[in-house]
């Protein structure tokens, strides 16, 4: 959750591009949204939900995607999204390979 709102906020604080920040803000907004749905299933049900870890992950690729993407991005911009979105991505692969793994046969 910490590393969508970092990847969420941080181009909004650096002042990036337009393009960029718009990009990068909404995609962090949606990546929170379903990081939070999958911590609540997982409370509830025990296991890891597969849909929301495998979009978390994807969200997290973009993060270290995007500022190769656009221009003008910035040094801190560029730096705390792709760490942002290591971070995210780590944990959201670990999740879905749990979820595989926990999964019928």
């Amino acid at each position: 959750m910490l590393g969508c709102l970092v990847g969420a906020l941080l181009p909004v604080v650096v002042g990036s591009s337009a393009a960029f920040t718009g990009s990068v803000t909404s995609s962090g907004l949606l990546g929170l949204v379903f990081t939070v749905r999958n911590l609540q299933l997982l409370r509830v049900t025990g296991e890891p939900s597969l849909p929301p870890a495998v979009l978390t992950t994807i969200f997290g690729g973009w993060f270290m995607l995007a500022p190769l993407l656009y221009t003008d991005v910035g040094f801190l911009a560029t730096a705390g999204t792709q760490l942002a979105g290591t971070v995210i991505s780590t944990f959201g692969l670990y999740v879905t390979v749990a979820g595989l793994a926990d999964g019928p046969a």
